[in-house]
């Protein structure tokens, strides 16, 4: 194995998902869609630390890697933005941010390097800053109670706040859920039916489109 991934869910409300990889020995990781857009640190094998913003992920991206490389990853949920920016950053664009010793600088406002235990301080200061913020029709878009609203502004609301359009969401994560059945030992057919898909082979498809790998290599992908 190339990679040692971690992964932890949040009680954040503002969080999807928080990430740790130890690059084991040099390579290239295919990062795949999530929904989600990024604050990552990554640390070179002579300790020198990058930290920067990358986008909501429309197709999987190859990312080359070194062995002794070490990174954390919060993963943001749906609905949060960064207030300071007019447009919502996409596909493979990244935003560098200036590091001082054991802080970064975003927009103004100095802030700890993010740990794989830290993210939620991290993300409390981020708000109270100001830095950070949530679209409440987005946030409940998808939940029991969702938010009284006609289904075209829930639509324009969710473009603008994740760069990308609902039906897309939607298609990433049932793609990601398929992946994760799949991976569990669950038979093809029984999830391409219990997702929705009209088919084994429309399941196949949507996942090689998605995450860029056939369900005879998912063990290559991680970030679910």
């Amino acid at each position: 194995m190339a990679q040692k991934h971690t992964q932890r869910a949040s009680s954040h409300p503002w969080i999807d998902t928080v990430w740790q990889t130890v690059c084991l020995e040099d390579g290239v990781y295919r990062a795949t869609p999530d929904g989600s857009w990024d604050l990552i640190l990554s640390v070179a094998p002579d300790g020198e630390p990058t930290i920067f913003l990358s986008g909501q992920a429309a197709e999987p991206v190859d990312v080359p890697y070194v062995a002794g490389e070490h990174s954390v990853v919060i993963s943001f949920a749906a609905h949060v933005y960064l207030a300071t920016e007019s447009e919502v950053r996409t596909g493979a664009t990244i935003r560098l941010l200036p590091v001082q010793g054991e802080h970064f600088n975003l927009d103004g406002t100095d802030l700890p390097l993010p740990t794989f235990a830290n993210a939620e301080d991290l993300i409390d200061r981020m708000i109270r800053a100001g830095l950070l913020k949530s679209d409440d029709l987005v946030a409940r878009a998808f939940s029991e109670r969702p938010k009284a609203a006609s289904k075209r502004s829930v639509q324009q609301h969710f473009k603008r706040t994740t760069g990308i359009t609902m039906k897309d969401f939607q298609m990433i994560r049932r793609a990601q859920e398929a992946v994760r059945r799949l991976k569990s030992g669950e038979a093809p057919a029984a999830v391409a039916a219990d997702l929705g898909f009209s088919d084994q082979p429309h399941m196949i498809k949507s996942i090689k489109n998605i995450m860029g790998h056939l369900p005879s290599d998912l063990e290559l992908v991680h970030k679910l």
